[in-house]
């Protein structure tokens, strides 16, 4: 007969600790990161609810922390609910916000301790907003990604090939259609800010009732984020379309833009022109990933920059720059105002 009691009990514990480790070899811990905020989201939601249909149709078993918009990470709780068996069913998540983002290298011991000894009903999520390369130098990233059931999801920022085709599947998938040019138009204007760009499609969907989103929709529905709207004033002037150019400087007064903010992305873009129109100059053949690269600025948006640039000489965009650097000297002595600053530099380009 065994002695279930006394001095035997530790060394059963002991022993069915040792069974527990070894069986979990089959704890599922899932990454989800990136720049992209929308398609972080998205995967997160996803994979939430297919839990929920699937394993806790009741909600009693899916815990979400930091709790109630905190930023503070209760280590004791958090891990007192990973290392949990679920109430009444047969698997458990818990999902934790920005924990690898935010923890400091020496606070992480705790958090690998509590993670390898959770039971293989749990499934944690860790949900990160940080940049890719961000949390893929991170010291617990890297430990958490040679664990044997760890799985990664980043969602860097999408490349221009990608985003056309994630806004012609999102048009489909809100049952509408869109023209190419109307596309294009969609995407120079609102850029790579998937929430906004979700939005505008189904805003243009339920106004299009049926037929092909076309390029007047796009140009009457939608108002361009900033930065579409500097491409789109930079176009305007690399094409020498004087009349475009003003409108557009119009508009963005008329809609509160400080001219001071103008100056400063003016100034930002010409720059930007200047390295391009520089490389073209070296290698009329430079692909847009060599001024991304040279840049650190997204491909889509170096893309935009040797288009713009080859409606200019080098001579003129140094022209432009000495003309924004002398400004900038002149605005803050007072010697000139923001917005005949923007009009003689947007001049300056024209001409």
């Amino acid at each position: 007969m065994v002695r279930l009691g006394g001095r035997y009990l530790p060394i059963i514990r002991i022993f069915v600790n040792v069974l527990r480790v070894a069986y979990n070899q089959s704890t599922m811990l899932i990454m989800i990161y990136g720049d992209d905020s929308f398609r972080v989201n998205q995967k997160v939601k996803q994979m939430r609810d297919a839990f929920r249909e699937k394993f806790d149709l009741t909600g009693m078993n899916t815990q979400t922390y930091p709790v109630d918009g905190s930023t503070k990470y209760d280590v004791g709780e958090i891990l007192q609910a990973v290392c949990s068996y679920p109430f009444l069913g047969s698997k458990r998540m818990v999902l934790i916000r920005d924990l690898i983002g935010s923890l400091k290298k020496a606070d992480q011991q705790i958090w690998l301790d509590g993670f390898s000894r959770m039971p293989d009903s749990t499934i944690v999520v860790l949900w990160e907003s940080d940049s890719t390369k961000s949390i893929e130098k991170k010291s617990l990233f890297v430990e958490l990604s040679k664990l044997a059931e760890s799985h990664a999801y980043p969602y860097p920022v999408l490349e221009p090939v990608q985003l056309n085709r994630w806004v012609q599947e999102r048009v489909k998938e809100f049952g509408g259609k869109i023209e190419d040019s109307a596309l294009r138009s969609l995407i120079e204007r609102v850029g790579t800010d998937l929430w906004q760009m979700s939005h505008e499609i189904e805003k243009l969907i339920a106004f299009a009732n049926g037929v092909s989103i076309n390029v007047s929709m796009v140009d009457e529905l939608v108002h361009a984020n900033f930065e579409g709207k500097i491409f789109e004033l930079m176009d305007a002037i690399s094409k020498k379309q004087t009349k475009r150019a003003l409108e557009l400087l119009v508009e963005e007064r008329l809609s509160g833009a400080n001219d001071h903010y103008l100056l400063t992305m003016l100034g930002r873009q010409v720059r930007v022109l200047l390295s391009a129109r520089s490389l073209l100059d070296e290698n009329p053949r430079a692909s847009k990933q060599e001024l991304a690269d040279a840049l650190s600025i997204h491909p889509f948006v170096a893309q935009k920059a040797i288009e713009q640039a080859k409606g200019f000489s080098f001579g003129d965009l140094r022209k432009a720059h000495d003309f924004l650097f002398d400004f900038d000297y002149k605005l803050k002595s007072g010697r000139i105002k923001a917005d005949l600053a923007v009009d003689l530099v947007t001049d300056q380009l024209i001409q």
